[in-house]
């Protein structure tokens, strides 16, 4: 699966709302509270476009800008070339902070020309206690206690350390703590953050199993919804079995109609093999 260019600009948009309150702050961004997402690309007189990855604006007045690097950025001239853009542009002070990700433990925060001094904040996400996160997050959803902070930690988790489980592990960990949460919605919205924030170090198959979980979950929970209702109006006491049957095809032909595998149909409906290979036919 290919990610846009602007995907930053996607995933911005969307954590904009997830955001509120200061929630930045269990990556190690304090004091970050957010109002809304700027447009990401920096006019140049070379006739080009440089892209910052994401910018925010504050409640302060200040601009946030975060970019995310997997490998030590050796100077800062890029990211102090940025902000000068940034601040010419929208006339507003800038505070940049870097996320990285992978195996970088430190990294330049400061860079001075003399005439300039230029810092960053350099957040590690590698130093951040990815089981006890992950342990954080299991509770609020036990609890009933689930806030946007949870949304952030599950966003950037996949990122920190494990010394409890496996990178793989907590990969599927994380897919099932999503899928635990009770709102359709948010399931889909934190799928796009997760996948924004790790598609550059995700597995293909890793964000192939994201993207087909939820979406099997939600055909299975609107399956479950539709003919639960369906049965409790038409009171079909007598014939259950039969309406269970008939609800397991249809949702066997709208999985097929958006390309699941005969496996799949098989696996989370409980059809036979025969009787969804039947079913792939008549829908082909």
């Amino acid at each position: 699966m290919r990610l846009a260019r602007n995907a930053n600009d996607i995933v911005a948009k969307h954590l904009t709302g997830a955001v509120p309150n200061g929630a930045l702050d269990v990556i190690g961004i304090h004091d970050a509270n957010v109002v809304r997402a700027l447009p990401t690309e920096i006019p140049k007189v070379e006739v080009r476009q440089e892209f910052v990855d994401i910018l925010f604006e504050l409640d302060d007045g200040r601009l946030l800008h975060i970019e995310f690097q997997s490998t030590r950025e050796p100077t800062l001239y890029r990211f102090a070339a940025y902000d000068l853009a940034i601040g010419e542009k929208h006339r507003r002070k800038v505070r940049t902070v870097v996320l990285y990700t992978g195996d970088v433990h430190d990294a330049p925060a400061e860079l001075d020309v003399g005439t300039v001094r230029y810092q960053v904040e350099n957040v590690y996400l590698n130093r951040m206690d990815g089981d006890a996160v992950l342990e954080t997050v299991k509770r609020h959803l036990d609890t009933g206690d689930w806030t946007e902070r949870d949304r952030v930690r599950l966003s950037f988790a996949f990122h920190m350390r494990f010394e409890r489980r496996t990178l793989d592990e907590a990969f599927g960990e994380i897919v099932e703590l999503v899928q635990r949460l009770p709102d359709r919605e948010e399931q889909n919205y934190l799928a796009a953050l997760i996948l924004g924030f790790s598609a550059r170090v995700l597995a293909p198959e890793q964000k192939e199993r994201l993207r087909e979980v939820l979406r099997m979950t939600d055909l299975l929970r609107e399956f479950e919804e539709e003919f639960k209702d369906k049965w409790m109006q038409q009171g079909l006491q007598q014939g259950l079995q039969q309406g269970r049957k008939e609800g397991k095809r249809e949702v066997a032909e709208r999985m097929f109609r958006k390309g699941a595998s005969v496996s799949d149909v098989v696996e989370l409906t409980g059809l036979s093999e025969e009787e969804a290979e039947e079913i792939r036919r008549k829908v082909n």
